[in-house]
């Protein structure tokens, strides 16, 4: 196992020591699902309720999370910084960590735009077992419709491996 994937895992390991409530979605989700590929960062979908954002919260303190997006400026420059009331704000992050990068996705438009829209999600997704606990990923269908919804390149590359691996026929 790399480095990097140690790594990857660690931030699993600290998410689900926390209790954090999330899926996985992103390039661990489609090696779940049958195409193992490299991936750099994890890819979550927290719950969205308060109590499950706190924890979340405490979770990013632990792994000292920074945030990624900064472009030219200094995270003193930055009109939001990341804090629980930002993060309880339902925004997408990405974010540095003492173990590699995490991204939470709080919002994409016409798949996660309300709490029942995760509650759906999460009854779609699928147990993934780990020495440190269960990580629950979103669900095949779940996830080929999250990826299109993204639409970028490595999304598009991601739903025709995951088709092929899954002798999936689907336009």
């Amino acid at each position: 196992m790399s480095g990097e994937e140690t790594g990857l895992l660690a931030i699993l390991a600290t998410l689900v020591t926390n209790d954090v409530e999330f899926l996985l979605v992103g390039g661990l989700a489609v090696g779940h699902h049958g195409y193992p590929r490299a991936t750099k960062d994890i890819d979550i979908v927290p719950a969205p309720d308060a109590g499950n954002l706190e924890k979340l919260w405490a979770a990013l303190v632990e792994l000292d999370a920074q945030m990624l997006a900064l472009g030219d400026f200094r995270p003193d420059e930055v009109p939001v910084t990341l804090s629980l009331a930002e993060l309880q704000r339902g925004a997408n992050w990405d974010l540095s960590t003492i173990h590699g990068r995490l991204d939470i996705i709080q919002y994409r438009e016409g798949a996660l735009e309300t709490e029942a829209d995760y509650a759906r999600l999460r009854a779609g997704a699928v147990p993934d077992r780990y020495h440190f606990g269960t990580v629950w990923v979103a669900g095949y269908d779940d996830l080929i419709d999250l990826k299109t919804l993204a639409g970028r390149d490595q999304d598009l590359a991601d739903i025709r491996a995951l088709r092929e691996a899954n002798e999936d026929t689907a336009p």
